[in-house]
């Protein structure tokens, strides 16, 4: 074989080699965007429904947990009271993630860490990560890499057309001691598909 045969077979061996690689990097960020119907996700295909998405608590009280747990209102901003629906709008079956976004507040913040938070379902059952004897403050949630000013408060899987009921109560909770100047936590609540 000549030198120039050499060359040409090397050639083709290396662009053989590059293209498979690219095919295989293709093949993996196509199967990373889709589910396993092979539908491609989409943020908007599960949505949260609620009559107010924006949750003020006011620096009114501080209570217990086993109280926090049976709030059935806001009660003027001494808690945090919403029912919402996540609904997926697509016929395939989606991962959800439910989340919250810290709002500035129009006077001087609760300190976050002083939040509670407990999240059911409609039959006052609590979802994974609401049980046990500590639920769950604002700063143990984490924060969302690809919504950095977000953090996950649950995360599951919703069948396709499906949609699930939920309560949020939030608090604050007994070891706080409640100032006499005007403090509040506001955050938004969202859902999305992931």
């Amino acid at each position: 074989m000549s030198k120039k045969n050499i060359k040409y077979i090397l050639f083709l061996l290396f662009l053989i080699i590059v293209l498979f690689f690219c095919g295989v990097c293709f093949i993996i960020i196509v199967k990373d965007s889709m589910n396993q119907d092979n539908q491609p996700v989409k943020d908007n295909d599960v949505v949260l429904m609620a009559e107010d998405k924006t949750i003020t608590i006011k620096n009114i009280i501080s209570v217990s947990e086993d109280f926090g747990k049976k709030i059935d209102e806001d009660n003027n901003g001494a808690f945090g009271y919403v029912k919402f629906d996540v609904v997926n709008k697509t016929t395939y079956d989606r991962g959800y993630q439910i989340y919250i976004t810290k709002q500035e507040p129009s006077v001087k913040e609760i300190n976050p860490s002083y939040m509670t938070f407990y999240l059911t379902d409609l039959s006052d059952e609590p979802m994974k990560g609401y049980l046990g004897n500590k639920l769950p403050s604002y700063d143990d949630f984490k924060y969302i890499s690809d919504k950095a000013d977000s953090k996950s408060i649950h995360t599951g899987i919703i069948k396709g057309g499906e949609t699930l009921h939920f309560v949020l109560r939030v608090w604050i909770t007994d070891n706080y001691a409640v100032m006499k100047e005007e403090e509040n936590f506001v955050f938004t609540i969202g859902a999305r598909a992931v």
